[in-house]
């Protein structure tokens, strides 16, 4: 082979692993776990935390502070703001543990069930994988009939059920039994790698908790997702053996259209529209799957609730228009081709899946009014 020839050969090799680490990068912001990004604390007390003053810590609301090591901080209100030093004030609303010297900011109010003085229990949910760790939280107020009901508390990807809890006091306003699952890929779930498979694998370990609330008296099934936790239930109401026994599905921030949501976060930065296709095609493409780092291929079509929607109940659907990670758009779109099964309400601007942290005595009358118009069955 003459020279040109080689270098030819040698730029094809160089064209082609090039796409393919661009397209696994693409996919690799998708499905695996991001880093955690520390915020310094500048000082505290027993009644506030004085942060830098940022878009998060300035927001209004009600907010997680996870500390370096072990511990946990509730804020609440904005006590001072000093713009000329960069600063914001907050009040301690709870804390376990000393604050460390930096924290991570989240929209987790509540680090576990017994921060939030209820009656609580952890149990072991037999999954695929083997046994993984569910929350089962159950009404103050004895009504066997109310509690029949069990919701399901489905968090999102890249964190845990301690995102779910948010829902948990609506549910148990209304006296319903609570479970919280974990799932593969979470941390807490068996392991099966790092990525996430967007709901096409982790559903079915929602759906052994699903089976051990019936197994535990549950007559009827509210399905309630976070975020990704909305994909996993379109496969739970597509394929779960207790999807008769759905008889409502609340929303928040849902990921709708993993399309759509790629799309839409791609569009604010340098990368161009065929590497994101690229990658969507990658994932659900056998081989190319493993070479982006998935176990499975993963088709996100078939995981749209706009391609693919499944049989509805009652649906209510909380989303900001303020979210810069799932497109508030595609929350529109779907409750216009649903009116008659979709309630969508709106939250102020809010962060993605921040709309209870913005305003929670707002989000928990949402969910009542909702929760009251549902059909007795």
């Amino acid at each position: 082979m003459t020279v040109v020839v080689w270098v030819l050969v040698a730029l094809v090799v160089l064209v082609v692993v090039g796409g393919l680490l661009a397209v696994r990068a693409v996919v690799g912001k998708i499905v695996l776990p991001g880093r955690h990004r520390w915020t310094p604390v500048l000082d505290a007390d027993a009644d506030s935390v004085q942060l830098p003053l940022t878009a998060d810590t300035l927001r209004p609301g009600e907010y997680g502070l996870w500390h370096e090591g072990d511990g946990h901080t509730t804020v609440g209100p904005v006590l001072e703001v000093d713009e000329a030093a960069g600063t914001v004030r907050r009040a301690v609303v709870r804390t376990t543990g000393a604050v460390s010297a930096r924290i991570r900011w989240s929209g987790h109010v509540h680090p576990d069930p017994a921060a939030m003085e209820v009656d609580w229990s952890e149990v072991s949910i037999p999954t695929p994988l083997g046994a993984a760790p569910a929350w089962v939280v159950r009404p103050a107020r004895p009504d066997d009939d109310a509690a029949a009901t069990w919701a399901v508390h489905v968090h999102g990807i890249r964190t845990t059920r301690v995102t779910a809890l948010r829902t948990v006091p609506a549910a148990l306003e209304a006296g319903w039994t609570s479970i919280v699952p974990s799932f593969r890929g979470d941390g807490e779930a068996p392991w099966e790698g790092r990525a996430s498979h967007l709901g096409a694998r982790e559903w079915v370990d929602v759906e052994a908790a699903l089976d051990h609330a019936v197994a535990n008296g549950a007559r009827r099934i509210v399905l309630v997702g976070w975020s990704m936790g909305a994909t996993i239930t379109h496969e739970l109401l597509l394929r779960s053996a207790h999807r008769d026994l759905v008889t409502g599905v609340l929303l928040v921030a849902p990921a709708l259209d993993w399309e759509a949501a790629v799309r839409f976060q791609a569009a604010r930065t340098p990368v161009p529209g065929f590497v994101v296709s690229a990658a969507l095609a990658a994932m659900r493409t056998p081989l190319l799957h493993r070479v982006v780092g998935l176990r499975a291929p993963v088709d996100v079509r078939a995981l749209s609730w706009l391609r693919v929607p499944p049989p509805l109940p009652p649906t209510l659907l909380v989303h900001s228009d303020g979210d810069r990670t799932v497109p508030f758009a595609v929350s529109q779109e779907f409750a216009a081709g649903e009116p008659d099964r979709v309630t969508l309400v709106v939250s102020g601007s809010a962060e993605h899946a921040w709309e209870r942290n913005l305003d929670a005595a707002w989000f928990d009358a949402q969910v009542a009014g909702w929760i009251a118009g549902l059909p007795a069955r």
